[in-house]
């Protein structure tokens, strides 16, 4: 029995590893086909040229706030976890960077997990499987609560009224939201409830969960998100779009909230951004090509950045691991 035992998990871990590898090379031919299908690059040069040395403190203002992004997603990803599994600080953002680079290529980064799991316990993964979409469901709980009463006065201030079909979009979407939010908040009391022994090992580590813990990680993700949101006025101010804030209040929660919610790849989200920065950002700027620029760098720096630095904390495990 121990020599299958041995066995089994040996296969288990080796197919882990060799599903690891297909994630990060298939994200890794993609990233290199986007860039070199990428054909705004003169126009990007150009943009750049014009920019005034005064503005670049805005650059400087977005690359300092780059690592608070990370470390806040990793706190949140920490806490989430240890339930089951104790993580150090380090061990948390090189998973959260590894799920960048192994969500590349899915559907709304669902491949995200696959990155995470690989820094956990082969014993705790099926619980980790719970706790990356627990992670990915608060930040899109965050976003849809700011987003939708900002997304219902940006249309009433664009059309002086909500229409029809965008009023029972925000309608639908925030019962769905409120749902989740309860199914959250409730989850710990099914975990300690749970008999079910075929879903046990996917919540198992819930029991332990306080109603305090998880609004402490509904506020790490908001604080996550106001991060970028800052990030992203930082981006408009440098390639010369003057935002106000109030009319910045409005325009990027509305702006994040149907770029998270509009089915896609990462890797066709620059398109995706900057289609839907310049409807949002556009609204109070004529600076068409520096609000859809924006919208582009904002993908490149706290997208593509991560994935290439959580390649190589992959590279270093993975190679530990074989």
């Amino acid at each position: 029995m121990k020599i299958y035992n041995r066995f089994t998990y040996g296969g288990e871990k080796t197919f882990f590893v060799v599903l690891t590898w297909i994630f990060m090379v298939v994200s890794l031919l993609y990233l290199g086909y986007k860039l070199i299908s990428y054909d705004n690059y003169s126009t990007l040069i150009n943009e750049w040229k014009l920019i005034p040395p005064t503005r670049f403190y805005w650059l400087g203002l977005l690359f300092v706030l780059l690592p608070f992004n990370w470390i806040t997603e990793a706190l949140k990803w920490k806490i989430i976890v240890s339930v089951t599994q104790k993580l150090s600080l380090s061990q948390a953002v090189k998973s959260v960077l590894a799920g960048y680079s192994t969500g590349f290529f899915t559907p709304n980064r669902i491949g995200d997990l696959v990155g995470r799991l690989f820094f956990l316990e082969s014993s705790n993964r099926k619980t980790g499987i719970t706790l990356s979409l627990i992670s990915s469901l608060t930040q899109n709980i965050v976003i849809a609560l700011c987003g939708i009463p900002a997304a219902i006065l940006f249309f009433s201030y664009k059309f002086n009224e909500v229409k029809p079909h965008l009023n029972n979009y925000f309608i639908f979407t925030s019962i769905i939201v409120l749902l989740f939010l309860m199914l959250f908040l409730w989850l710990p009391q099914l975990a300690k409830k749970n008999k079910i022994t075929r879903i046990n090992g996917y919540i198992k580590g819930f029991e332990n969960y306080s109603l305090s813990k998880s609004l402490l990680i509904l506020f790490m993700s908001l604080l996550r998100f106001t991060i970028f949101s800052f990030q992203f006025y930082a981006l408009l101010h440098f390639f010369g779009v003057p935002l106000l804030f109030e009319q910045a209040f409005v325009a990027i929660p509305a702006n994040y909230l149907f770029v998270t919610f509009t089915p896609s790849f990462a890797f066709a989200e620059p398109a995706i951004r900057g289609s839907y920065a310049v409807f949002f950002i556009g609204s109070f700027s004529a600076q068409t090509v520096g609000v859809a620029l924006a919208g582009v760098s904002i993908w490149v720096v706290n997208y593509v950045f991560p994935m290439l630095l959580g390649y190589t904390f992959l590279l270093n495990h993975s190679s530990k691991k074989l």
